[in-house]
């Protein structure tokens, strides 16, 4: 299943993508996720809760600065997705585009994650 939307950022792009690209700030804004700490190059180690499990495992995290894209997955998985930060008037347009193999992200759940975001960069400028 794959999801796409965007959300309107009262901060300038740099600033956006700066936050979205550290990846210890992604607990903050997926909130499956508990823990996340880059191991070297592209490679993350995260720690997620689901079905009120916890769950270990590796993942890739690929930034880009002069597009202000990032794109992740996991290995073995069709669990993939890209967020850009573009200039948008007084802001930036934040768009998510998510594909999963079975449909467990609801449309509602991907516009949580760019809420998220959205109040984690405003609250931080």
């Amino acid at each position: 299943m794959e999801h796409e939307h965007t959300q309107h950022v009262a901060a300038p792009p740099d600033r956006v993508f700066d936050v979205l690209a550290d990846v210890d700030n992604l607990p903050h804004y997926f909130p499956q996720v508990t823990a996340a700490r880059r191991t070297g190059g592209d490679k993350v180690t995260i720690e997620a809760r689901y079905d009120g499990e916890t769950k270990h495992g590796e993942a890739w995290f690929h930034t880009d600065e002069s597009a202000r894209r990032i794109e992740w997955g996991s290995p073995g998985s069709d669990y993939r997705g890209w967020l850009e930060v573009s200039p948008d008037a007084d802001g930036s347009r934040l768009t998510l585009f998510l594909t999963t193999a079975h449909g467990d992200a609801s449309d509602s759940e991907v516009m949580g994650t760019l809420d998220a975001i959205r109040r984690l960069v405003e609250a931080a400028t």
